[in-house]
């Protein structure tokens, strides 16, 4: 089974849950823990969610802070007798912190305390499948396993969901919440014990593989029930809750769940649910029902097994690529029946916001020169003063130093990484290379600017940050221009058989799948063939024609027609439309003179700043 949640970027991670059934009959009743939960997530402001997060972040930004050599408070024993060790405190603490802190998204009581009565039972339950290289509620026995140790194992095994691959208890708790994956998106059982109302205590485990150390295995106990039956009030739990909602607890993949309560809704009667999901800022609406089945797109299931509560209402719209602003939702159910025999509908709103400011870096390398500054793109509004913030950090200060702002200044030269860290997400790295330049090969004081920041932007790679006067070749350019479409509308992951001969290249393939560049023939691409002004003036008109079926386009097209140039009678016909529309956009400018000098080779610089002027019009 496999669980994808919001720190799932770099891990390959397997998941699997208790299926065991707690005692039916019990009376959710009146009484409100503090409010009731349809309450609590309607009054809540995003800045109380926001206030509420730091007092349960996690004990760090970066991603993989719980090591092998420094979590334990008494080290297991992979070698009989074995021993299952026990962790620090601060370590279950912080697990406790992630159960609390998505407990409190939805609306529920979160104070829910470790039961130590369990804690070397739950680690037994980790050893058992780290042992055995695999996550089983009912697990082998390994041969170095006593049977003492064994029975304890099967226990906790057998009453907890469990994870593999993850670095952090912290970030099993919001894989577990995600639940989302095709074996476990049909129940999001991980995801209901958690939720369970009645949940007051849980505990952790958390071991290695004996033979690697880099694969944590985990388990978080999820059979409580010591909070009383009357405790809280609510009419459904759902993930993620109405009212205000936190996108980095929730990714647009992630399936939503509503879990009605069992003693006002009959899990009996459910064959006319269903379930409409609109997006207020375009009305985008998604109808779901039983013929929604497919575990890798567009999904809904009604599940009433005793997961935490036994009546789930699950659905997954299949076309959801990002949450854009603060993006509101409404939810729509029907075909609900109470258990006094009428038919109603629940509806509600749920608006996903920024939690915190999170960095985005567009690049993966930069080649810099001693005393050259840069300002790294790092996402809209990644800076900030606050400890939620994201925190830059350079790995040798005297090759190259960064500031919190993402201002980056080379010292001197030498090869150093810097690197990001913040919640939520893996550490993020640029390596840079700082070394002297050659004096003769220098960028146009007219094209630094518009240089640097297309540099920040992914545009300038590495293998191009030279001969900058030198003519750009239709390889390099594609390159350029599909970072341009990647940086505005997201990056594009689907790579299609090549048609040409002369290279073989996924990015390449790309941009003319994507009609940014044709071949040269319908089998040959001609990579090293250098690219006039006229064909970059059709090309970038590709570019904005293809960005003005996703954005709106920066200028109309009938705005202030240029002036002829002195040599338009050079400009071929097939490229004039495009560029005169170059130039109305600002995309390109004339040499001097009135001239545009059409057939004159685009330089390497030329195409830095006309590329980067495309981005700022979509940005």
């Amino acid at each position: 089974m496999r669980s994808a949640g919001k720190w799932k970027l770099t891990y390959r991670v397997l998941a699997t849950l208790c299926t065991a059934i707690l005692a039916g009959g019990v009376d959710y009743g009146s009484v409100v823990y503090g409010q009731s939960v349809q309450e609590n997530t309607a009054s809540r402001t995003a800045q109380e969610i926001r206030d509420t997060f730091k007092l349960y972040r996690p004990l760090s930004q970066s991603f993989d802070y719980m090591s092998s050599t420094t979590i334990f408070e008494q080290l297991p024993s992979y070698a009989a007798p074995l021993d299952p060790g026990r962790l620090k405190k601060e370590y279950i603490e912080d697990g406790l912190h992630a159960v609390n802190f998505v407990r409190y998204l939805a609306g529920l009581p979160n104070d829910v305390e470790a039961d130590w009565s369990l804690e070397k039972q739950e680690q037994a339950a980790a050893m058992v499948n780290a042992l055995n290289g695999r996550l089983s509620h009912s697990p082998a026995q390994p041969s170095a396993m006593d049977d003492a140790l064994f029975a304890l194992a099967s226990a906790g095994a057998g009453s907890s969901n469990l994870y593999a691959g993850d670095p952090t208890l912290y970030s099993n708790v919001t894989g577990y919440m995600s639940d989302s994956d095709s074996s476990n998106i049909d129940r999001v059982g991980h995801r209901r014990w958690i939720l369970n109302p009645r949940m007051k205590k849980t505990m952790f485990g958390f071991t290695f593989n004996p033979l690697e150390s880099s694969s944590p295995y985990g388990a978080l106990y999820a059979f409580n029930k010591d909070r009383g039956v009357n405790e809280v009030q609510y009419d459904y739990i759902s993930w993620p809750s109405a009212g205000y909602f936190p996108k980095e607890l929730f990714a647009p993949s992630d399936a939503w769940s509503v879990s009605l309560n069992p003693d006002k809704f009959d899990n009996k009667r459910t064959s006319s649910v269903q379930v409409t999901l609109t997006r207020v800022r375009d009305n985008k609406s998604w109808s779901f029902n039983e013929n929604d089945k497919d575990s890798s797109g567009k999904f809904f299931n009604v599940e009433t097994s005793s997961y935490g509560l036994p009546y789930c209402i699950i659905f997954r719209p299949d076309t959801i690529q990002d949450f854009t602003g603060e993006d509101k939702f409404t939810v729509e159910l029907q075909g609900i029946y109470l258990k006094t025999g009428e038919q109603t509908t629940i509806s509600f709103e749920t608006t996903m916001f920024d939690m915190l400011q999170q960095a985005s870096f567009r690049t993966d390398s930069l080649q810099l020169t001693p005393g050259e500054q840069l300002q790294l793109y790092t996402g809209p509004g990644a800076q900030g003063e606050d400890d939620l913030s994201p925190q830059f950090s350079s790995s040798n200060s005297l090759v190259a130093e960064i500031d919190q702002n993402g201002n980056i200044t080379a010292k001197g030269s030498g090869l150093i990484n810097i690197e990001v860290s913040q919640y939520f997400k893996p550490t993020q790295y640029i390596e840079v290379t700082v070394k002297s330049a050659d004096p003769k090969d220098q960028i146009s004081s007219w094209a630094r600017d518009y240089y640097s920041r297309a540099k920040a932007n992914g545009i300038v790679s590495v293998s191009s940050d030279s001969k900058y006067q030198a003519p750009v070749n239709r390889y390099i350019f594609a390159k350029e221009a599909l970072k341009v479409y990647e940086n505005v509308l997201g990056e594009v992951t689907d790579r299609a058989p090549s048609p040409f001969k002369d290279i073989q290249d996924g990015d390449i393939n790309l941009a003319y799948q994507l009609h940014i560049i044709k071949g040269t023939s319908e089998t040959e691409f001609s990579p090293w063939k250098t690219i006039t002004r006229q064909e970059a003036a059709t090309l970038l008109n590709n570019m904005v024609q293809l960005l003005n079926e996703h954005k709106q386009p920066p200028v109309s097209a009938a705005a202030a027609p240029a002036q002829p140039f002195g040599d338009d009678s050079s400009i071929a016909a097939w490229a004039k439309d495009s560029v005169y529309s170059s130039v109305k956009l600002g995309l390109l400018n004339g040499t001097g003179s009135n001239k545009f000098q059409p057939a004159e080779k685009l330089t390497l610089e030329q195409s830095y700043v006309m590329l980067q002027k495309l981005l700022d019009l979509y940005e």
